[in-house]
């Protein structure tokens, strides 16, 4: 499972950071929901904050430069690669870690904040990954992330029809014409994303599903894999906040 994600990271991490549009700082969203903002995090100075699956750095060192302290954990070591040199370029400290979320490298209870966005598509373990971040937490320590909405994910963009099963979860491959190895990814319902975090330990706040019915409102993205009038219609994003009990 690791190996075949991180292999895909590796062979198209270059590519990516040079084409992919990706906001520096905690960017739920993504880049096609234009001027729609959560501020989830608020005044991070002096928080210890882990990102899981930092990719090419945009997050950490974004909130490095608010004040935080950050470790970056990604399974990619060209990813990671990319991370360092955005860190060195905007003159922060970010401690950058090869690892596993579903195997955390770390002592209990390290950090006030956990948070990624646009990753869990790639875990297939959510327990393991949920029990790990819950276990990293300090007492009152708070879980942010983003994941692809499943149920846009069901939607042929074309079509605008479903033509998934919703409760068809698990592995799937998606080939791409610029990189040659396959993309493995993995989908979850809602009800198993809340039940992992409940299972783990943790008490879920809030759940957003940002957006608006204003096409205009949408931008299709750094390669056109955004469609604005399908997005206009159903959530594309699912945004969660959970906190390890006090």
């Amino acid at each position: 499972m690791t190996n075949e994600v991180r292999a895909w990271w590796e062979a198209t991490a270059d590519y990516f950071q040079s084409t992919a549009d990706v906001a520096e700082g905690a960017d739920w969203t993504g880049a096609a929901y234009g001027d729609i903002d959560l501020d989830l995090l608020g005044d991070v100075r002096d928080r210890e904050i882990l990102e899981l699956g930092c990719g090419g750095g945009q997050c950490a060192v974004g909130l490095a430069e608010q004040g935080a302290e950050v470790v970056g954990l990604d399974l990619s070591a060209a990813q990671l690669a990319h991370a360092k040199d955005r860190a060195s370029e905007r003159g922060v400290s970010v401690r950058f870690v090869e690892g596993d979320v579903t195997r955390l490298p770390f002592t209990p209870e390290s950090f006030d904040l956990a948070c990624n966005a646009y990753v869990f598509q790639w875990v297939g373990d959510l327990d393991a990954c949920f029990r790990e971040t819950h276990r990293v937490l300090r007492s009152g320590g708070r879980f942010v992330f983003s994941v692809p909405h499943p149920a846009y994910e069901v939607v042929d963009s074309e079509s605008e029809r479903v033509t998934e099963s919703y409760f068809d979860t698990g592995r799937y491959e998606i080939h791409h014409e610029e990189v040659e190895t396959p993309q493995v990814l993995y989908r979850h319902t809602v009800s198993e994303i809340h039940r992992a975090l409940v299972d783990a330990g943790f008490v879920v706040e809030a759940l957003h599903e940002p957006g608006t019915d204003d096409p205009e409102a949408y931008d299709p993205g750094p390669w056109g894999e955004c469609t604005p009038s399908l997005m206009s219609k159903l959530p594309a994003v699912l945004v969660v906040e959970a906190r390890k009990s006090a």
